[in-house]
């Protein structure tokens, strides 16, 4: 008779946690996607198979159902690590590490008194937007976010609409982020605040929307590093450099009139660089993690610029950004030309010839990211990625102030990229050019073809001083532009990736949230609706109540991957949900009409 050896259960443990080692080791090295080369060479799966052929019944299949059972449990777990799932709450905002590190290396930053200057800013624009008017707080915001401001108030007065707040309240402020840029310090607040935001259009009432909004805004403030010259912008109503009373400042610049110091440079106190919602700025997190190496790149691009600085130049395309949509907007390319090359000014002007005068109910920019840096024998280069928001009115052609077509039944975003340029070695500009000021003399400039200076000669869009635009491309175009070229990829997500962001889910579950919203009620049956779906899609339960919160709130834009082969299951999906309360409305038939004139089915 023969005896069968008898495994011993040790052993048999020992095998089985090696199997899930090696399963382990192999999603990290690349299987899982990301990063990694996503291959291999079925190495540790042939391992797998041995081990399994070494172990006796029942052990072998007990080991098989457990692979099973981590297998799924990592497919879920993946599935449900989501961008959409990341959108942080008023209840889970929690302070950077990086900025305790800068509190216990420098002590003599006062967080509260900050703070407040924060809360101060807050209430102060709040104000201004309502009043349409940048003057008491042009001082502490920088030209970026005084021209986002500046375009939506241009708009607003076209279409005689006023936006009324009430019920303002900041239920806290928590510094969420911070880094060095340069020779800058900069800090990401978290504000979680509530209000009631009416919008009234006297020109077209169906613009007319607004109701009460809970929601948490990141804020961004720089400022420069070290030994600064002093001074409170939020609460002293004197110049900080000649003490001359300045409550207020008019025009595009933040300049002294009386001393000529530009004042909003980060010199003297934190100064607002950008406002982004709680939505766009875990998309932008995600896309935008610079490199280790970002310092090394941008020491090498900047040179002798003390001033050089991330955050500044992403400040500066924006500003560039929002102007050239303005002057192609309003058919008046000349808005452009002062900080233009003559390849790109030629091109807008050709954009423009002919088009219909669009005004914007919305034009906002949900990111501005430095993406790419690259030189010639001449010239430096930069690339930014822009993601802005928009709702556009056609008016008709023969009567500009007539209006012929709501284009845009909601907010939705479109990616682009604008490219600057300077001249290798570039001197400090004396004046601010997209600012109408002259940088080879400082001299006020106005919009003109002449691209001469009225006061020293100069050609005022040379970039032998300032980076201009080079180009204002889509994503396509971009590609097109980069053949060839060998850029420095300055963030982790170059543009070719953009679409690897968001799954077609993501993109499905933020279009079904809009389109139950886009008539105004978000019943019962469509929540039900959309939390059965995001369960269906993996998301987990928990995380998903802020996008839906965002979409009952009308604070989603709508979001599209620019491959065109993964739209047909986004628009199917917006379809179903359209009739999750068994009927379609005339706002749902609206923009699944627009959906499939703009993206297929």
């Amino acid at each position: 008779m023969i005896t069968k050896k008898k495994q011993n259960p040790a052993t048999i443990f020992i095998f089985i946690v090696l199997i899930l080692m090696t399963i382990d080791a192999f999603s990290r090295a690349g299987g899982g996607g990301g990063g990694g080369s996503g291959g291999g060479d079925g190495g540790g799966i042939f391992q797998i198979i041995l081990i399994l052929l070494y172990l006796p019944f029942p052990w072998n299949v007990i080991t098989i159902g457990a692979l099973i059972l981590l297998g799924y449990l990592f497919r879920k777990k993946t599935k449900q690590a989501s961008v959409l799932n990341k959108v942080p709450t008023a209840t889970n905002l929690k302070a950077d590490p990086a900025f305790l590190k800068y509190k216990q290396t420098n002590p003599g930053f006062d967080e509260n008194a900050f703070l407040v200057k924060v809360r101060t800013a807050f209430m102060a624009i709040q104000q201004a937007w309502m009043e349409q008017e940048t003057k008491k707080i042009r001082k502490f915001i920088s030209d970026g976010v005084y021209q986002r401001f500046n375009v939506q108030f241009i708009m607003m007065k076209k279409l005689q609409q006023s936006n009324q707040l009430s019920q303002i309240e900041i239920h806290s402020a928590v510094v969420a982020g911070f880094r060095n840029d340069g020779d800058f310090n900069v800090l990401d607040v978290a504000i979680h605040a509530s209000m009631k935001d009416t919008f009234v259009s006297k020109r077209f009432p169906k613009l007319n929307s607004g109701g009460y909004d809970s929601f948490v805004e990141y804020w961004t403030f720089i400022r420069k590093a070290g030994a600064i010259k002093g001074g409170d912008l939020y609460n002293d109503i004197h110049c900080p450099q000649c003490g001359a009373e300045l409550s207020e400042i008019e025009g595009e610049t933040g300049t002294c009139p009386y001393c000529k110091t530009v004042i909003n440079t980060g010199e003297f106190d934190w100064v607002l660089c950008e406002i982004t919602q709680a939505d766009d700025f875990t998309f932008s997190q995600s896309m935008a993690h610079k490199e280790s190496n970002l310092y090394q790149k941008i020491q090498k691009i900047s040179g002798h610029d003390k001033g050089f600085s991330v955050q500044w130049l992403e400040d500066k395309a924006s500003n560039a950004f929002l102007q050239w949509e303005i002057a192609k907007a309003l058919r008046n390319p000349l808005l452009a030309r002062r900080f233009s090359n003559s390849e790109s000014y030629e091109k807008l002007v050709a954009e423009t010839e002919g088009a219909w005068v669009v005004l914007f109910n919305r034009l906002f920019l949900n990111d501005v990211t430095l993406i790419s840096a690259w030189n010639d024998d001449k010239s430096n280069y930069l690339g930014f990625f822009i993601r802005k928001s928009y709702q556009r009115l056609q008016m008709k052609k023969e009567n500009p102030e007539e209006l012929d077509a709501i284009i845009d039944p909601v907010v939705r975003t479109q990616s682009q990229v604008i490219v600057l340029t300077r001249t290798l070695n570039a001197a400090p500009p004396k004046g601010l050019l997209y600012a109408h000021q002259c940088p080879s003399c400082g001299g006020t400039l106005s919009d003109t073809i002449d691209i001469k200076c009225p006061f020293c000669g100069a050609e005022v869009n040379s970039p032998d001083f300032e980076w201009i635009v080079e180009g204002v491309y889509s994503l396509g175009q971009y590609k097109l532009r980069m053949e060839g070229a060998e850029p420095d990829e300055i963030a982790e997500m170059g543009v070719g990736k953009v679409d690897d962001l968001l799954d077609v889910r993501d993109y499905a579950f933020n279009n079904v949230l809009i389109m139950m919203a886009s008539d105004g009620v978000f019943a019962a049956e469509e929540e039900q609706f959309a939390r059965s779906l995001a369960k269906k899609l993996g998301y987990n339960p928990s995380k998903i109540g802020p996008a839906i919160e965002m979409a009952k709130n009308k604070k989603l834009v709508l979001r599209m991957p620019d491959d065109p082969k993964k739209h047909g299951k986004i628009v199917r999906l917006m379809e179903k949900a359209a009739m999750s309360d068994n009927q379609v409305v005339q706002a749902e038939t609206d923009l699944l009409n627009y959906m499939h004139q703009n993206f297929g089915s």
